[in-house]
C-alpha cells in the first residue's frame, strides 16, 4: 500500500513537471510573422512608407514574434478587393504561397477611404496558418494621423488573437514612475501620443505610443524622430532619427547649411508636460548668425491639436 502511494506521488510529480514544461514552452513559443505591409487606395507614397515602417516597427517590438518584412507590390497590385474583402481571405490566398506555414502568421493592414471628403477606414488582419484562425480589428477615423497614434494597441490585439498568446504587450510603451516637478505633469510616450503644433516651420507633429514620431515641415520635408522619457517622468527627449537634410533648417540659407552636412548634430527637443497639457522646453538646433552658423538652444512650446 505504501509502495502504491509512493508510486502515485511519483506520477503526480512527473505530471506536474510535464505541465510546467508545457506551460513554459507555450509562454516562450515564437511565431514567424510575415508582414505584407499596407493595402490601400491612398496614393501618397511618402506617407504610406512612413505608415508601413511604423507598423513593422511595432510588430518587431512584440517579443514572441520573429517579424519578417514581406512587402510585395506585385501581390498588392493583384489584390483588387480592398473595400469588400473585410476578412482578408482573398489576400491571404495570394500571399500564403510565399511563406512557410509551420507556426506562422500572415499580417496585413488595410487602409481605405471611399472619397476624399469621407472618413478613413483602417483594419489590421492576421491569419494563423497552422490553426486557420483569422483575427481582425478595424476602426473609422476622421484623421489619417489618428490611425498612426492608435495603431499599436490594435496591432497587439490582433496578433494576440491570431497567435493565442494573451501577453501581447510588446514592451513599447514606457511606464514612468517617480516624482515630478510640482508645475509639471508626469510624462511618458502614452500620454503625449497624438498630434501637436507649435513649430513655426512645421505643419504637423505626430508623436506615437511606440516611442517614435515624425514632423512634417511646411516645405514638404518629413523628419522621423525617436521619443524617450526619463525614468522619473520629469521630461521627454525627442531626437531626429534621419540623416542630415538641409530642409530641416528652413531659416538658414540652403548653400550655407549644406556646408554643415557632415558635422550637424541631430536636432533635439527636451520638453516637460505642463499641468495645462502643453509641452514646453528647449530645442537644440543650428541657427544662422550673419554669414556663420552656430548651435543654439531655443525656447519652444507645443500644444495638442
Amino acid at each position: 500500500m505504501v509502495k502504491g502511494k509512493f508510486l502515485s506521488k511519483k506520477i503526480l510529480l512527473f505530471a506536474l513537471c510535464v505541465f510546467a514544461q508545457t506551460l513554459c514552452f507555450s509562454q516562450d513559443k515564437k511565431f514567424n510573422l510575415y508582414y505584407f505591409g499596407v493595402v490601400t487606395n491612398v496614393n501618397d507614397q511618402n506617407m504610406l512608407n512612413i505608415t508601413q515602417d511604423l507598423f513593422f516597427a511595432q510588430l518587431r517590438g512584440i517579443g514572441y514574434l520573429d517579424a519578417k518584412d514581406m512587402r510585395d507590390d506585385d501581390i498588392k497590385d493583384s489584390y483588387k478587393q480592398i473595400q469588400t474583402d473585410e476578412s482578408g481571405e482573398a489576400f491571404f490566398n495570394l500571399a500564403q504561397g510565399q511563406v512557410n506555414a509551420d507556426n506562422s502568421i500572415i499580417f496585413v493592414a488595410r487602409i481605405y477611404r471611399p472619397r476624399s471628403d469621407e472618413k478613413w477606414q483602417c483594419a489590421f488582419i492576421a491569419k494563423n496558418l497552422s490553426s486557420g484562425t483569422v483575427a481582425s480589428k478595424g476602426k473609422e477615423y476622421d484623421s489619417y494621423y489618428k490611425i498612426l497614434t492608435d495603431a499599436k494597441v490594435l496591432i497587439q490585439s490582433v496578433v494576440s488573437q491570431a497567435s493565442g498568446n494573451i501577453d501581447s504587450d510588446g514592451g513599447g510603451a514606457q511606464k514612468i514612475t517617480g516624482g515630478v516637478r510640482p508645475d509639471a505633469a508626469e510624462i511618458g510616450t502614452d500620454n503625449i501620443a497624438g498630434s501637436w503644433g507649435g513649430e513655426r516651420d512645421a505643419s504637423k507633429i505626430i508623436l506615437l505610443r511606440s516611442g517614435r514620431g515624425f514632423i512634417v515641415f511646411n516645405n514638404g520635408a518629413t523628419m522621423n524622430v525617436t521619443v524617450s522619457a526619463k525614468e522619473d517622468g520629469s521630461s521627454i527627449k525627442i531626437l531626429q532619427r534621419d540623416k542630415f537634410n538641409a530642409s530641416f533648417y528652413p531659416d538658414i540659407d540652403r548653400q550655407t547649411i549644406l556646408n554643415y552636412a557632415d558635422s550637424a548634430p541631430p536636432i533635439e527637443w527636451n520638453l516637460t508636460l505642463t499641468k495645462t497639457g502643453s509641452l514646453v522646453g528647449k530645442k537644440k538646433t543650428l541657427v544662422q548668425s550673419g554669414a556663420a552658423v552656430e548651435p543654439a538652444s531655443l525656447d519652444v512650446a507645443w500644444t495638442r491639436k
